[in-house]
Parts: C-alpha cells; structure tokens; sequence
C-alpha cells in the first residue's frame, strides 16, 4: 500500500473525537449556566461553560489538557499578600499558565465565558481556607470538583485563627486523604501532632491516599516519601519552610516530569529514589533563591543558573 493510501487526516479526527464526558453531579435548578448532561456540546466550547460545581472532566485523549492551567485557591484574588497568591505568582514566574480561584467560591460563574472550558491540569489549596469556616466547605466542592481528572496538592499553611485542635486535626487529614501530593511545614506537624516524630506523620500521611508527602524545615531541607516507602532527603541550602517558592518549585518540577493530570497519579505513588530526590531538591533551590530575593520566586532562568543547568543557546 502506497503512502498516499496510508494518508490520515488528523485534524478531522480531533475534531470528530469526544473531547469531554460529563459529570454525574447536576448543579443546582437554579444555576443559570445548568445544562442536561446528555447535552454533546457540553465542555466543548461552542456554549458557555458549566459552574464549578458541574465542569465537564476531560477524557485521557483530550489534548487540550496538555496546555491546561494550574488552578490556586487564593484567599483573596486582588491581594498579592493573601495565603495561595504567591503560589501563584511563583508558577506565573516560571512561565506556568495560572488561574486563580477564590476560597469563598465568589465571583467564580462569571469566569470563562467565552472560549473552551479548560479542566485545570493541577489544583493548588495552600491556606487555612480550606479548615476554617465558611470557606472550608466551599474549598472542598472545589476539590471534589476537579480531583478525577487533575493533580490535587495540599499544602496545610496552619497560621491565624484555626479551630479547636481536635476539629483541625479531622479536616486537615479529610484534605490529607483526598490529595496526590501534600506539603508541610515542621510546624504544622507540631501543631497537629505536639511531640510526634516527623516520621511517624509522614508513614501515616502517606498510608491515608496520597502519592507523595514532603515535609520542610527551615535551613534544614526537607523530607519526602511516597506510597511504594521510597523515602528521600535533601539537606542544606538553607531552605526556608513549606513557603510560596518550595511549594510552587514542587509544582513546577512535577510539570516538569510530566506528572501532573489524572493518567499520571499512580506515577506518583511508584516514583524510584531518584526521581523523589530530584523533585524535592528543584524546589528547595528554588526557595534558596527566594530565601535572597526578599521571598520573590525565581523566574526560570534564575532556577536553571542556580540548579547549574546550561544555557544552550544563550
């Protein structure tokens, strides 16, 4: 059979090809963006999108999730100070495509509405939101939300008002469960867990669901184990706590390796040592070189000089 014979018209068959299942949850009756599940066009672009709470979850061959944004729960999305923002910063810097998504669920309908609904690749909770009241039932719809087709990384961030131990403790460990990655300070285990060994928290974090577990500390590096009990360290640098660089370094490094998204979650739970060691070590240069910028995450080329990556071409 000839080459011409063998011809395939590619584009015809993106276009021709399901590019999104429904979701079985309906939002409310009165959502105004409320369409039938059965409805073809839903996700693809040619009508408005779906609310949060009903967004369609894109199927493993659909190649929009490649360029895919990361989504940040952000506390306040006009402050650069408020917990979840420098997150998004930092990957902003690092050249990631970013939407921010407030902890309180206002404003959200009138997002994206015009042009294709894009399932986010990564989820990012990273602040007390996500235990404390009311925010903290909204922060977990978002999870629910979008866990079966994108990363979920859960950074505890345990400062300013917080509930009673026992009650923190509970969502925390509900957030814990539902997550791919979680990181943490040394702090938030002390004041989880006052007196328990690093360890112990890390082989139980692990054992509850998630793929991966990093824990920081400040100038001494931190710790990462995940669920096959491939454990590593990176010590020195002097990098600071769980802060906005280490957690989008982490971010950026699983892009990096192309783990992010729903085909690569058991990735996560099976990296080999080197792997584990390298992810860790990305983001605590990272945070080294925030730690001498007044917090400012590094742009890519800084993190590439700083990492001794060459610069071809340059």
């Amino acid at each position: 059979m000839g080459d011409a014979e063998m011809t395939i018209d590619t584009d015809e068959q993106e276009r021709s090809a399901p590019t999104s299942v429904p979701s079985r949850k309906a939002p409310d009756q009165a959502t105004p963006l409320r369409r039938a599940s059965s409805d073809p066009t839903l996700g693809d672009g040619r009508k408005p999108p779906t609310t949060l709470g009903w967004a369609p979850t894109p199927t493993l061959t659909d190649r929009r999730v490649l360029d895919s944004p990361a989504f940040v729960v952000v506390d306040d999305v006009a402050s650069r100070e408020a917990a979840g923002a420098r997150v998004a910063e930092g990957l902003e810097r690092l050249g990631r495509p970013v939407e921010r998504i407030p902890a309180d669920g206002t404003g959200v309908r009138n997002r994206r509405q015009s042009g294709p609904f894009h399932h986010p690749l990564v989820v990012h909770v990273g602040s007390a939101s996500a235990v404390r009241e009311p925010s903290a039932d909204t922060v977990a719809r978002t999870v629910s939300t979008y866990r079966p087709a994108a990363t979920i990384v859960y950074e505890p961030g345990l400062q300013g008002e917080l509930p009673g131990r026992e009650e923190l403790r509970a969502r925390v460990e509900s957030m814990v469960a539902r997550a791919d990655v979680v990181i943490a300070t040394t702090a938030d285990l002390e004041l989880l867990y006052p007196g328990e060994a690093r360890e112990s928290v890390l082989r139980r974090w692990v054992g509850a669901g998630p793929g991966i577990v990093i824990v920081s500390a400040a100038g001494e590096g931190a710790w990462a184990a995940n669920a096959v009990g491939v454990t590593a360290t990176v010590r020195g640098r002097g990098a600071p706590d769980a802060g906005n660089a280490f957690v989008a370094g982490i971010i950026d490094g699983l892009w990096k390796g192309g783990l992010l998204g729903v085909a690569n979650r058991a990735d996560l739970r099976t990296l080999v040592w080197g792997s584990l060691h390298e992810l860790v070590e990305h983001a605590v240069v990272a945070a080294s070189v925030a730690a001498r910028s007044d917090g400012l995450g590094p742009t890519r080329e800084e993190l590439d000089a700083a990492r001794g990556i060459p610069q071809l071409g340059r």
